[in-house]
């Protein structure tokens, strides 16, 4: 196993329902100490230009939160926020959910 396959391990296991800080979190469960070693690992994360094209990640995965920052200020109202919600829906179509 690669160092970068134990990252990728240590990251899907923040999903897990019953021991990741991310599965806990969905279940309305806030673990500070799980969250901490959580934002730690993504130290251990290698550039993604090492495994994918960066720039393709940076213009898919950003575009769903700035449409959200922008939403107030822009005054698209419901037609906007469908929009958003058909981004966010096409970036995790893309990237797949975890």
């Amino acid at each position: 196993m690669s160092p970068s396959d134990d990252v990728l391990a240590l990251l899907d296991e923040a999903w897990d329902d019953e021991v990741g800080f991310l599965g806990k979190l969905r279940a309305g469960e806030f673990d500070a100490e799980a969250g901490a070693a959580y934002v730690a690992l993504f130290a251990r994360v290698p550039p993604v230009g090492e495994t994918v094209d960066s720039r393709l990640v940076q213009l898919i995965w950003f575009a769903p939160m700035f449409i959200e920052w922008q939403s107030e200020r822009a005054g698209g109202g419901a037609e906007l926020s469908r929009i958003s919600t058909q981004v966010q829906e096409a970036v995790a179509e893309i990237l797949g959910m975890p």
